[in-house]
């Protein structure tokens, strides 16, 4: 609960300073809450939407916090183990997972595009008769 109420508060008081106003009955700002990487992963995250830790990340968040990492002077950045090269695959990791998002930045080191990458799967195979 004391988690909870302290995101509550970061997140009435943020509302406001983004231009959208008393926030108390909204879904947005949604907060996500990083930390340093294990097994592989860039970063890892746990979302907030607004009270409920999500099970997931969604796409614009993952883009948002893998952008974030590569941000000097952000928190995802110090705590981020960020890939060489260009374009970068980055895995952001959330509790039921992964999401692998892919950053290409311009010739100055800022981002020129970002998307997720998503994988299809066989669902089945047979064959029909008529």
């Amino acid at each position: 609960v004391g988690l909870k109420n302290r995101l509550e508060a970061v997140r009435r008081e943020i509302g406001p300073r983004m231009n959208l106003g008393d926030v108390e009955h909204m879904s947005v700002p949604k907060m996500c809450l990083v930390s340093a990487p294990v097994d592989g992963h860039v970063i890892m995250t746990r979302t907030f939407i607004p009270h409920v830790c999500h099970k997931t990340i969604g796409v614009l968040g993952a883009v948002s916090v893998a952008s974030a990492c590569l941000l000097e002077g952000t928190t995802a950045n110090e705590l981020a183990d960020v890939p060489d090269g260009n374009p970068r695959t980055m895995s952001v990791a959330h509790p039921g997972g992964s999401l692998q998002v892919q950053i290409h930045t311009d010739p100055s080191g800022g981002i020129d595009t970002a998307g997720v990458v998503r994988t299809a799967r066989l669902l089945f195979k047979g064959e029909v008769w008529g």
